[in-house]
């Protein structure tokens, strides 16, 4: 079963022996016996509140994570009184020194004390180190080969570890001078002392800030020591051990406040950073900053590729005004393999009032692993930003993989069906022209019955509306959601009786097998269908946004039914392709068509091609479709697509078959039109009733390319400039 743990977070105590003011009220007068709160008062009565809300709750604490600045600039106490209140309120509850895991923070360490020195910590590793706490690797006091089990706080089942790392080693330390400044600098403390004694120190301690900068850096020698205790701490037996750092100093800004200093930052961070990927850490917690934060940082290898991401967990102190969240209760659950972390802000109290926390949040832990091969994921609200991305994946990194689009139109046009700007239409279009042309298209794949099933069998609107001769899906869709959200909501497009094989040879069946649509609530009593949908195959660069035009076609016939909005799109394709994007290709040719959707274009186009002339706008878009139909008949015969071809057959006979009828003797030039429309429909049906093969597609092309650029010609010389 998945392990949990819960640790109490507090940082920037700032205590002292002497007392530290916390100015929560607004005292204009000084009234005997009428004071301010303490800070250390103040924590006192926190903590004691949070030990009565463990009881009730039955609760206990698997440790103690202080990052640092238990003193008030300097002040001495702080160390002593922060451990005991810690001893005193939660001992009761598992805390002890050996859980409690405490770094120094800036005001910990003796200003100009210098770096790597024992005045540097004495303080801090008095107390904690003393009483048995878990502490950091302390540069000039540690051995290079000290013992981990000091420096580290880990699960009996290894499913946790905590490494504390010190920051510290540099704040306020004082820079070395170069000559001849240092001996000036010698010679200006000298002269400050001359005059007043208090003026004199105070010019003196002006000076020496002049020459001292609080600095954050973790050395390398402390980062190398890390490095070998991780590798040397229990594993679980299984998943991945939860990895958590903390340290005094932030990462990162966590929030819009600025501060204006020298040496803000670690002054080595991108190798901090590396090491926090490299090593695996989880979660970073941190104080310094007294800003609250939950913020994840990504860190990418040097390839600048793979990202590793780690929970960067700011505390704040408590502060007048910031009361709601003084202190923080971390629960990690989910351990080994969904971890996440539970932030449960605990706020500062009153006396005889009850305290009123910030919400808790939650974040997740675990970051999807990418496994070579595994699904790709484009997701976006921009049709046109999706499809180039998803065109982009489908011929690299998805390449014949599971690709994966989810699209979330949110600037869709009432009444039109999404197209990306760049699809490859090969005529200039345009914009009602696209739509019409579109619409007509998808129109076609969605007829109930089709002229042309012995070609195409799997028109996608038999199969949705006649399945199995007899079921119409959409209607059953339509009663399921009428009622209630139902998972059943689902049509299938692939017919095994009808479609398969005991071998599976010389099968053909559609790419689109499934699509399930979802009832999903927008608030205000207003819905939303979702459609997700399957292929076994998809290709992306001409076919996926038809079937994204389908799809948002058959949204719209379901909510016009139910009165709901057309919502997100999802395609799921296993097998995710792209070809050259050179003219459209799908499916069947346009004059075909016509014959289920359009068959008066048929006589208008022949009537225009007989009488050399064009007459009313019907017959003129009649004429731009036959046009459409040759140069997509070029662009196919200049391509091979060994998934299939689509070419004109009935549509050319047909149109034949109407010019033979007003064919004179004296018009040379029609009779060469319909002899030529009779040999491009047999050439085209043979080669469909063939193999398929490209040696068959070679051949096939050549005649077909001289045919069109004979019909080219010839539509020309019947109808002149009218035909542009």
């Amino acid at each position: 079963m998945p392990s949990s743990a819960t640790f109490l977070h507090l940082t920037d105590v700032h205590l002292a022996s002497a007392g530290v003011e916390f100015a929560r009220a607004d005292h204009k007068v000084d009234v005997p016996e009428i004071r301010q709160d303490t800070r250390e008062e103040v924590l006192d009565l926190t903590l004691g509140r949070l030990a009565e809300r463990l009881r009730q709750e039955k609760r206990v604490l698997d440790g103690v994570i202080f990052s640092g600045d238990a003193q008030d600039r300097g002040r001495p106490g702080g160390h002593e009184l922060l451990l005991e209140l810690l001893l005193k309120h939660l001992s009761v509850f598992g805390v002890s020194p050996a859980n409690i895991v405490a770094v120094p923070g800036n005001h910990d360490v003796p200003r100009a004390s210098p770096p790597s020195s024992p005045a540097r910590y004495e303080l801090f590793a008095k107390v904690w180190r003393t009483a048995g706490c878990v502490t950091p690797w302390l540069d000039g006091l540690d051995s290079k080969h000290a013992d981990g089990g000091a420096h580290r706080l880990a699960a009996d089942d290894g499913s946790w570890a905590i490494f504390p790392l010190n920051s510290c080693n540099w704040s306020h330390v004082s820079i070395t001078l170069p000559e001849p400044l240092a001996s000036v600098w010698a010679n200006l403390h000298e002269l400050a002392a001359v005059g007043d004694k208090k003026v004199a120190e105070k010019l003196r301690s002006q000076l020496d800030g002049l020459a001292r900068y609080d600095m954050a850096r973790i050395s390398s020698a402390q980062l190398e020591v890390l490095r070998g205790l991780i590798e040397a701490t229990h594993q679980p037996r299984s998943g991945r051990q939860l990895r958590i750092a903390v340290v005094h100093h932030h990462l990162r800004a966590p929030s819009l406040r600025e501060e204006l200093k020298p040496f803000a930052d670690y002054s080595n961070l991108a190798q901090l950073r590396a090491f926090l990927r490299e090593r695996d850490i989880a979660m970073l917690v941190h104080g310094h900053k007294h800003e609250h934060a939950a913020q994840f940082e990504h860190i990418y290898d040097h390839d600048g590729e793979r990202a590793h991401r780690t929970l960067v967990l700011s505390g704040a102190t408590f502060e007048p005004g910031h009361e709601a969240d003084g202190v923080r209760l971390l629960t990690i659950k989910g351990m080994p393999n969904s971890p996440s972390v539970h932030i449960e802000p605990i706020a500062v109290p009153r006396g005889g009032v009850d305290a009123h926390s910030a919400p808790a949040i939650t974040r997740r832990l675990w970051a999807s692993d990418e496994v070579p091969g595994g699904p790709v994921v484009i997701q976006g609200s921009d049709v046109d930003a999706v499809y180039e991305r998803a065109c982009e994946v489908a011929g690299a990194d998805a390449a014949n993989g599971t690709l994966i689009v989810h699209l979330d139109l949110t600037t869709e046009v009432k009444g039109e069906l999404p197209l990306p700007s760049s699809y490859p239409i090969p005529k200039p279009m345009e914009a009602n022209e696209r739509q019409r042309w579109l619409k007509e298209l998808v129109e076609w794949w969605q007829l109930e019955r089709s002229g042309f099933e012995h070609r195409m069998p799997f028109v996608h609107g038999s199969r949705l509306r006649r399945y199995g001769g007899k079921i119409d899906q959409l209607k059953r869709i339509i009663s399921l959601l009428r009622e209630k959200a139902s998972t059943r909501a689902l049509a299938v497009l692939v017919d095994p009786f009808r479609d398969f094989t005991q071998d599976g040879t010389d099968e053909e069946f559609a790419s689109f097998c499934l699509v399930e649509f979802k009832r999903r609530d927008l608030g205000s009593s207003r819905r939303a269908v979702d459609a997700i949908a399957f292929y076994r195959a998809q290709e992306f660069a001409r076919w996926w946004p038809i079937n994204i035009a389908e799809l948002r076609f058959l949204q719209w016939k379901i909510c016009e039914e139910l009165g709901f909005s057309p919502g997100r799109i999802t395609t799921i394709a296993a097998d995710a392709r792209t070809h050259s994007r050179t003219p459209t290709q799908v499916a069947m040719p346009i004059i075909d068509r016509w014959l289920d959707q359009a068959p008066e274009r048929l006589h208008l186009l022949a009537n225009a091609l007989v009488n050399k002339q064009l007459g009313s706008e019907p017959q003129r878009e009649a004429v731009r479709g036959w046009e459409q139909t040759l140069t997509d008949l070029e662009a196919t015969a200049k391509e091979y697509n060994p998934d299939g071809l689509p070419i004109a057959i009935e549509g050319l006979n047909m149109l034949a078959a109407y010019l033979e009828v007003a064919v004179v003797s004296a018009d040379s030039s029609l009779s060469r039109f319909t002899r030529t429309l009779r040999r491009l429909a047999r050439s085209n049906h043979q080669f469909e009733d063939g193999a398929r093969s490209k040696a068959d597609f070679d051949r096939w092309s050549t005649d077909t390319l001289e045919a069109v650029s004979e019909l080219v010609a010839l539509t020309h010389e019947r109808l002149g400039t009218q035909a542009a």
